[in-house]
Order: structure tokens, then sequence, then C-alpha cells
């Protein structure tokens, strides 16, 4: 049987380390005195080495901009 076992750790990391819409389903600093919590922001993430295996991705958040309608 045949089947897509999803993206390869390669494609997932160039994707993560551009800025893409994310759900904050924890509490997220984005500025002073601006966090948020439950509702969706952008991230972008830096993946850190310090040597196999351990490595982690720092994130980047900020606002989703509201188009303005006139």
């Amino acid at each position: 049987m045949k089947f897509n076992c999803g993206e390869t750790w390669s494609t997932k990391q160039l994707r993560l380390q551009e800025w893409h819409e994310w759900f904050a389903w924890h509490p997220i600093k984005l500025g002073d005195h601006d966090c948020r919590w439950l509702e969706k922001v952008q991230r972008r993430g830096t993946l850190c080495w310090s040597g196999w295996p351990d490595s982690w991705w720092y994130w980047n958040y900020k606002a989703i901009e509201k188009i303005k309608s006139e």
C-alpha cells in the first residue's frame, strides 16, 4: 500500500522558518504589555543546535495584521 507520509524534515524546517499562522494555545508575549492567548498569531522559528540530539526551536511572534475595510 502506498500513501503520503508527510513532509520531510528539511521541508518542515524551511516551512517553520517563514512567518506562518499559529494558534496560541498557551500564553505568548508579543511585546511590552502585549500578551496573547487562545487566538491566532504569526510565528517563525530558528532551529538551534547544541549537538545531536539536542536541538530546540527559538520562536518569534507577531500579531496578525487586520485588513482595514472602508
